[in-house]
């Protein structure tokens, strides 16, 4: 049986030993010499196996006998989620609570909630569908949707299973959208969605779920399973939400179950644990798509010209702006005119194209050392996010509150970077 507290201990343990790689501003590269400042000497020698190459060191480094790189990836893969026994599949979910009927093998009635969504949103809702479905059937629950969105998950859930949902968003748009979304459904299909209900309501961890469904549900009827007896569900949450969620489903008497797929790391800082401390820039790196980076060739250019940017900047005292994404990335001249001018630096204080093409002929030696840097940096970021999970795991276990307890991998992580969820029952 996995032990989680003692897993996140040594997971705690190897942030640690990474603890500059892991906090530094990939801006900084050049003006602080990142490259010497947060990498040892023996790695740097290793990494320099790959100074002509543009292929990614991930798929060559067991060709180039790098000993090192080996095993910094290996104890990587060996503390991630990926190969954690503790993570249960999708495809063994059926085991996490056994029912004497078929629900986990039904087949979807209809694909008709599936409209009005993009392909990624189509596969994440099918796949999230059908676990809500077949854990409200454990208790057989009402469905809590938190940060619902544009209700893609409440509909494609009374549509294949007849579930009663409540779709909880705190935006107001959102909230319009979902409406309007479902009756563009209605309209194309002839479907209504009697037991689907939306509510616009900010939620933290002292909400009154209860109270919440009967207000919205306006029970006096046998439509709805009158006691107590919700399952709280959030795909993709973003920031402190899912935390608000796991405070909830302890807290409230009326949530029986939890399945939570959380998102935007660096949105909270919060350990309920109170042993992570990760820095807003490590939970940012916990964003990062490991899967993703090992089959791209190579990074984006932005990265580099950023960090060149910064030698200019800092010449101009002015190291401390934003600059933000959707520069021209045809080559740095280009891209460093485009900056200087979006913060406003006046025109006869803008280097001439030929400084600027200087300028990068100067540093464009450290382009290569910059990608296999973020490289490893990306890779460090799977072991954040297990970091997190596995924080929010270990309060769960602690309540002494759940009967099942399962950290469980939903998606592909190539389709859906996010793709574990925390799944509780009481």
């Amino acid at each position: 049986m996995a032990n989680n507290e003692e897993y996140l201990k040594k997971i705690i343990a190897f942030i640690d030993d990474y603890n500059l790689l892991i906090n530094c501003h990939l801006v900084d590269f050049i003006t602080h010499d990142l490259w010497n400042k947060c990498i040892s000497s023996s790695l740097r020698t290793q990494l320099h196996k790959f100074q002509n190459s543009n292929v990614n060191i991930f798929k060559n480094v067991s060709e180039n006998n790098s000993h090192e790189l080996l095993n910094f990836f290996d104890q990587i893969d060996n503390l991630s989620l990926k190969n954690y026994s503790g993570v249960l599949n999708i495809d063994n979910l059926s085991t996490f609570a056994s029912l004497n009927d078929n629900s986990w093998n039904e087949i979807f009635r209809n694909n008709n909630s599936h409209e009005f969504m993009k392909d990624k949103k189509k596969y994440e809702i099918s796949l999230f569908t059908k676990v809500i479905g077949y854990l409200s059937k454990l208790n057989s629950s009402l469905v809590i949707d938190v940060g619902a969105g544009k209700g893609y998950l409440a509909t494609s859930l009374y549509q294949n299973y007849k579930i009663p949902v409540l779709a909880i968003d705190s935006c107001e748009s959102r909230h319009k959208s979902a409406l309007n979304r479902q009756e563009l459904i209605k309209k194309k299909t002839h479907e209504s969605f009697p037991l689907v209900h939306h509510s616009v309501q900010f939620i933290d961890d002292t909400v009154d779920y209860s109270k919440l469904v009967q207000k919205c549900f306006k029970i006096n009827d046998n439509t709805i399973n009158k006691k107590d007896n919700f399952l709280l569900a959030g795909l993709h949450t973003c920031g402190s939400l899912a935390v608000a969620m796991i405070k909830a489903f302890l807290n409230s008497n009326c949530l029986k179950s939890l399945c939570v797929v959380a998102c935007c790391y660096h949105l909270t800082d919060e350990s309920l644990t109170g042993t992570l401390k990760l820095s807003k820039n490590s939970r940012m790196l916990a964003q990062q798509s490991v899967d993703r980076s090992i089959v791209k060739k190579q990074l984006s250019p932005s990265l580099f010209y950023r960090a060149l940017l910064q030698v200019l900047l800092k010449s101009f005292d002015s190291t401390h702006v934003k600059i933000g994404k959707g520069g021209p990335l045809n080559d740095f001249p280009t891209y460093a005119m485009w900056a200087l001018n979006k913060i406003g630096l006046p025109e006869n204080q803008i280097p001439s194209l030929s400084e600027l093409t200087n300028l990068y002929n100067t540093h464009a030696d450290k382009e290569w050392k910059l990608n296999a840097f973020q490289y490893l940096r990306i890779h460090l970021g799977s072991i954040i996010e297990a970091a997190i999970i596995l924080d929010r795991v270990v309060y769960l276990e602690r309540s002494k509150k759940c009967s099942k307890l399962s950290i469980v991998r939903l998606f592909n992580p190539l389709l859906s970077p996010r793709c574990y969820a925390i799944v509780a029952l009481k």
